[in-house]
């Protein structure tokens, strides 16, 4: 079918493919759901998280990264892994996918606590980080922080998540705003996206995870 593909910069845009970033959207969803109905559809559901989570695990490259296809690129992908495995129950301890997820994100942060991606990592299929010593990335430095935080980072070294939270509060501009980076949005691997509003939802999130996390350690 891929053959018919009328667009040649446009990789897999005919067959429809499984995501990871999908897969971990769907195990949080359905985790919440549990919460709320325990007993509907019960080894249904269990037989879907368990699923979900050898497909993630499966996925998972030789860095302890997952390639994402709808964003920029390592980074984003091992995010939504590592929330649809949490949510899954899986945790530092049990789950070597999870630590080998957190040895990737703790290796590839720069000096300054952030982190950035190229969108080069796309096409050549393993991480490149932005061009230029130590450049960050606030939108990948968000999604790195809340998977540190969901790793447990807090509660063995808290030291790299506080320097990534060092990172987006002072980056914040003074009307509240936070500056406009590259693109982090993706489609068909060639083709990059525009998100304006990545840059607050993420920056948003991610400092909501850290408040918490830190209230949990008092």
């Amino acid at each position: 079918m891929q053959w018919f593909n009328p667009v040649e910069f446009m990789k897999d845009a005919v067959v429809e493919h499984e995501f990871v970033e999908c897969t971990g959207s769907a195990l949080v969803a359905i985790a919440r759901f549990m919460k709320q109905f325990p007993e509907y559809k019960r080894e249904q559901v269990k037989h879907f998280i368990k699923n979900g989570v050898k497909y993630l695990e499966n996925l998972q490259m030789s860095d302890g990264s997952w390639y994402g296809s709808w964003g920029v690129c390592f980074i984003y992908g091992t995010f939504f892994a590592m929330r649809g495995l949490v949510a899954a129950g899986k945790t530092y301890k049990d789950c070597e996918a999870i630590r080998r997820a957190v040895r990737f994100l703790l290796e590839t942060q720069n000096e300054e606590g952030g982190w950035g991606e190229s969108y080069l990592s796309c096409s050549k299929r393993r991480y490149v980080p932005l061009s230029g010593r130590n450049k960050t990335n606030l939108v990948n430095t968000s999604q790195a922080l809340i998977s540190l935080v969901l790793g447990g980072q807090m509660e063995r070294d808290p030291c790299p998540v506080n320097r990534a939270a060092k990172v987006l509060i002072n980056s914040q501009l003074d009307n509240g705003d936070y500056p406009q980076e590259e693109m982090s949005g993706v489609l068909s691997v060639n083709l990059k996206l525009h998100y304006p509003m990545y840059r607050n939802v993420f920056t948003l999130w991610a400092l909501t995870h850290y408040t918490q996390a830190l209230r949990m350690l008092q």
